[in-house]
């Protein structure tokens, strides 16, 4: 299976400590992610390594449903997730460096596309992926930086 790569990095004027919490609360996430339509913690507690989620998301008229584990948890600087699908199987790491109270958030996503059907439309796929992902990330810079002192929900 051949791997699709997207990446892109966001410069944030907040601390880490703001940012961090809006990558792994499922409200939080719902406000910043455009296909993102649901999502629930499947696991009890409060999120950290092994927190799972089922998230429902729809692009492009499709919708299907990942089943999401935080595979790497150190709060302030990386969360990674692996996501899974019936298409597609897909790492995801999120680092976050902070400098003089402002955040740089590189996202990378790395994709294995399982069905005949998703490995034909990769590329296509991919490249919407990497439109989402800029979108995404655009918006949850613009939701932290307009909120007083970044802490609002």
């Amino acid at each position: 299976m051949a791997e699709h790569r997207n990446e892109h990095t966001v410069e944030i004027s907040r601390p880490a400590a703001q940012v961090f919490p809006h990558l792994v609360s499922s409200d939080r996430r719902m406000r910043w992610m455009g296909a993102l339509k649901s999502s629930e913690q499947v696991t009890d507690g409060a999120p950290g390594l092994g927190t799972r989620f089922r998230d429902v998301f729809e692009e492009s008229g499709q919708r299907f449903e990942v089943d999401a584990e935080i595979v790497d948890w150190q709060p302030h600087e990386r969360l990674a997730l692996h996501l899974g699908s019936s298409a597609f199987d897909s790492d995801v790491t999120q680092e976050l460096e902070e400098r003089n109270g402002a955040t740089r958030l590189r996202t990378v996503i790395q994709t294995d596309y399982k069905s005949a059907l998703a490995r034909l439309m990769s590329g296509v796929v991919t490249r919407a992926a990497q439109k989402q992902l800029e979108q995404d990330l655009e918006r949850l810079r613009e939701i932290l930086e307009g909120e007083r002192g970044g802490a609002g929900a």
